[in-house]
């Protein structure tokens, strides 16, 4: 119980300790931001990679099987064309055993290419957000530097007797900067998550206007349709029966 207790009030200590030193250095703060999600991305790729690496290899399997599904298909027939029956009998289960691995792979390789489809999309994801991260960070340490300037100025002007009061505001000003960081970064995410689901409502609306256009093509080209007449004249004149108009001419 007392060691329990000294780890949390040791642990309390450095987390002060850590805010406060970050509160100083808010640019080290945001490197370490950087730094992890680029660690975080790296791990993702290559897991991404295991995937990709995985469909491809079932893949090949899948095309092998099939290859030789059909050759022992092909095999078992001849097998009972020349009444080797035996021989037929074990082709067939052969056959039977390469449908169910097929089958198999199938599944596998369906899992395993959304798993891949998922993966790429989050590594495109991650890596916007890291850019972005980087883009806010160069920003907002150029609104810090022009703020801790126009202290400075302030400072001169007013005195030393002010300095207690400008630090003061200065750490409120800094409180704010950080707030407005962390704002900024959720904001962002939340931007990224929404021109993704805007980019999948623009490709569905491309695909069906590609479609329409498609349909009003073959439309378009489709010869027109003949006639009934000229079908029952044409019938008429193979017989070689007159036709009607013929007939009352006569």
């Amino acid at each position: 119980m007392l060691i329990s207790r000294m780890i949390n009030l040791i642990g309390g200590k450095l987390r002060r300790w850590l805010k406060s030193h970050e509160a100083r250095d808010p640019e080290a703060v945001y490197e370490a931001a950087i730094s992890d999600r680029v660690r975080r991305y790296h791990q993702l790729k290559n897991a991404a990679a295991g995937v990709i690496y995985m469909r491809n290899k079932l893949e090949r399997e899948l095309r092998s099987k099939s290859v030789e599904l059909k050759e022992v298909d092909e095999q078992a027939g001849q097998a009972a064309d020349m009444n080797e029956d035996q021989c037929a009998l074990i082709l067939i289960q052969r056959k039977h055993e390469l449908e169910a691995d097929c089958a198999r792979l199938r599944e596998e390789l369906g899992d395993l290419t959304r798993e891949a489809e998922e993966a790429k999309k989050n590594l495109i994801a991650f890596k916007s957000e890291i850019e972005k991260l980087k883009i806010e960070k160069v920003r907002m340490m150029a609104r810090l530097k022009n703020a801790q300037a126009r202290v400075r100025i302030q400072e001169a002007f007013e005195g030393l007797s002010y300095d207690e009061d400008v630090r003061a505001l200065e750490e409120v000003r800094e409180s704010i900067q950080r707030t407005l960081a962390q704002a900024g970064v959720n904001r962002e995410l939340g931007d990224s998550e929404l021109g993704a689901k805007l980019d999948e409502i623009r490709r569905r609306n491309a695909e069906a206007k590609a479609a329409a256009e498609l349909a009003d093509l073959k439309r378009r080209r489709r010869p027109p349709l003949a006639p009934l007449d000229i079908f029952t004249q044409a019938a008429e004149a193979a017989n070689g029966r007159p036709q009607a108009g013929n007939d009352e001419a006569a």
